[in-house]
């Protein structure tokens, strides 16, 4: 039974089927064809979403999209011109040290895209930036932000798997820095190779101007920092926190959010919060199938049989999500796919906060990389260049998100040592 369902589900995904329904409608199926009374489907489904912790989702969508009205996305991408434009390839070291700032506050990679994206994108073509290689670089440092702490991948995944939130958000610095300084070290060898311009010389006097007007936006990733590493606040309060500052700040100290682009900012993030929500609910039907049947079990026996080696199985789980990353978008795969390699994991004793983080960031590759990578199609978009031109610019630094992913899979103190430092 369970395997007609789940040839039903690949079916409903191979025929563009909306996710949100590719994932419910086979767990309903199932559920009705196993004789288990109809009202289970609703009970789940409410089940699925009646959690505490998922409130921060909608919390760091608003605050990112309060960011973009505030004027506070342009203060961090002014003082990452102060910072790094002046070296080889300036403008695309401002969108990944911008984008690394900006990850600090949403947590949101598509967030990240479109801000970073209308700021900066038309300047680099000014500067005679290849189509191909503006909208690839914006598309990839996006992918730092759900690595970076707040990340609204890593409050699904804890709620999922059942882990500590907060030990995942601190547990994503490294990692997320990592992301940022290798794809710095990439834009340095493609800025000197194809002769791509530096900005206006450095200056200390600019650089403490520019520290100083952006001074409160650069403070929220601190209070985010401290507010869980330091037992303060849960993830949850943090969002709120969040939130509040956001809108101080935009309305009251920069004076560039209008009351008039409220109704926007909130229609705007109750759509994706909807969203994402909805795709939590509907994934919890099938969960809800797939825990009945044992699938994960099966699954994991499978490649222990196949093999015993940690190293080649994690080696085996990198190419299969990094493979089904490039076809369906990271959320609803990282919901999926959780519950099936949960218990792999335990048997092997990996730590569930050193997963979760590898996971995340093997799954956000998949935001850059066409067919289907939501940045990547956001920034082509807002470049006007076609997905393969932009595919063809994204392979160097795919090849260096790669070497990261790799680094944290094999090496968990990349993950593990902030958390265990601050938490214990």
């Amino acid at each position: 039974m369970i395997y007609l369902v789940l040839v039903f589900f690949i079916l409903c995904l191979f025929f563009g089927m909306p996710i949100v329904f590719a994932l419910g409608v086979p767990g309903a199926l199932y559920i009705l064809l196993s004789g288990i009374p109809a009202n289970m489907i609703p009970a789940k489904l409410i089940a699925g979403v009646d959690v505490f912790v998922l409130l921060a989702i909608p919390m760091f969508i608003v605050a990112g999209n309060l960011m973009n009205e505030a004027g506070i996305s342009k203060r961090l991408v002014r003082f990452s011109i102060a910072l790094v434009g002046s070296m080889p390839g300036g403008l695309a070291m401002v969108n990944v040290v911008a984008s690394m700032f900006f990850s600090g506050v949403t947590g949101a990679a598509s967030a990240d895209t479109a801000a970073m994206g209308s700021i900066l994108i038309p300047a680099m073509k000014e500067q005679g930036y290849e189509d191909g290689f503006t909208a690839a670089i914006t598309a990839v440092s996006s992918t730092i932000g759900p690595i970076i702490p707040p990340s609204i991948l890593f409050v699904v995944y804890g709620y999922i798997a059942n882990v500590s939130i907060a030990r995942l958000f601190l547990g994503g610095i490294i990692p997320g820095i990592l992301i940022g300084l290798i794809l710095l070290v990439t834009v340095y060898i493609l800025a000197k190779k194809n002769g791509y311009p530096a900005g206006a010389r450095f200056s200390f006097d600019q650089l403490w101007k520019e520290f100083k007007s952006s001074f409160l936006a650069l403070l929220l990733p601190l209070i985010i920092f401290f507010g869980i590493g330091m037992g303060i606040m849960t993830p949850t309060e943090v969002s709120g926190v969040v939130v509040v500052i956001a809108f101080v700040v935009g309305k009251f100290v920069y004076r560039e959010l209008k009351w008039s682009k409220i109704p926007k900012v909130l229609f705007d993030s109750a759509v994706l919060s909807g969203a994402v929500v909805f795709i939590v609910a509907t994934n919890n039907i099938l969960l809800y199938a797939v825990t009945l049947e044992q699938i994960a079990d099966k699954i994991g026996a499978f490649l222990l049989a196949v093999t015993s080696s940690k190293i080649l199985i994690l080696l085996i789980l990198n190419v299969m999500l990094l493979f089904l990353g490039a076809v369906v978008d990271c959320l609803p795969l990282m919901i999926m796919f959780i519950p099936i390699v949960k218990p792999l994991f335990i048997s092997l004793g990996i730590d569930p906060v050193h997963a979760g983080v590898f996971m995340v960031l093997n799954m956000t590759i998949g935001l850059s990389t066409p067919p289907v990578g939501t940045s990547l199609f956001i920034a082509a978009s807002i470049t006007k260049t076609d997905i393969q031109t932009a595919g063809r610019a994204m392979l160097p630094f795919l090849a260096a998100c790669i070497l990261v992913l790799l680094l944290v899979t094999y090496f968990p103190v990349f993950t593990l040592w902030i958390p265990n430092l601050v938490m214990g």
